[in-house]
């Protein structure tokens, strides 16, 4: 990740310090535009931020969240063209000429947008994400999410991210197989995972306990 833009970086450093936190902040997806709250309502529901329009692009297709001063991309999961969306994005709000090219990160969801479709949501968080992490979650765990949704939508109206998602969009890539239900047939894959994230200086508060809970989530994520 050294080697990516800084304007790619940061978006990855604001996702992980929302995930640090522990306070929910670090949104993926969602089924509404209601789910961000209204001024009616008093403010967001989402603490710190506000909903932008993406160069007079409508918000049912994107916008920009700005959580605090940094620029977040949201699109409909439905939408092929979130390549050329992510275009504008960085030419508008990430100081950039363009979406960067390169080997080391794919401009993809961050919830994955064929899951995140059949589950209803509206929109999802997109962003420069580690290409080996992306394409090796893309074989094993998103595909099994998609089964799942295809068998019966998901009812959940806003996607929070997981280590899964923060591993994802670092690049782990280490995920080999389809996720088991039971828990610790996963908890080799979910060791590597934050094996992985430690050398990045990256370590869970709760420790082992979270490395359990993600291993018992992986069975049964949707």
């Amino acid at each position: 990740m050294q080697n990516w833009p800084a304007a790619l970086r940061r978006q990855f450093e604001v996702l992980l310090a929302q995930f640090m936190t522990g306070t929910g902040t670090a949104w993926i997806g969602i089924a509404a535009l209601e789910c961000l709250g209204s001024a009616a309502m008093g403010g967001t529901r989402r603490l710190g931020g506000r909903l932008e329009t993406l160069a007079g692009q409508p918000v049912s297709r994107a916008f920009v969240w700005v959580q605090g001063s940094d620029p977040e991309l949201w699109l409909d999961p439905r939408d092929k063209s979130y390549r050329d969306l992510f275009d504008l994005f960085a030419r508008t709000r990430l100081g950039l000429p363009g979406r960067p090219t390169g080997t080391d990160w794919n401009v993809d969801h961050v919830f994955p947008k064929a899951a995140g479709g059949l589950d209803g949501l509206s929109h999802v968080r997109a962003m420069a994400i580690g290409a080996p992490g992306n394409q090796a979650l893309g074989r094993t765990m998103e595909k099994v999410m998609k089964q799942r949704a295809d068998a019966a939508p998901g009812r959940k109206r806003i996607r929070h991210a997981t280590w899964m998602t923060i591993g994802k969009a670092a690049g782990y890539d280490g995920w080999d197989s389809l996720p088991e239900v039971d828990a610790p047939a996963n908890a080799p894959a979910v060791a590597g995972l934050f094996a992985y994230l430690a050398r990045m200086g990256i370590h869970p508060p709760a420790g082992a306990l979270e490395q359990g809970l993600t291993a018992h989530t992986m069975g049964r994520i949707r």
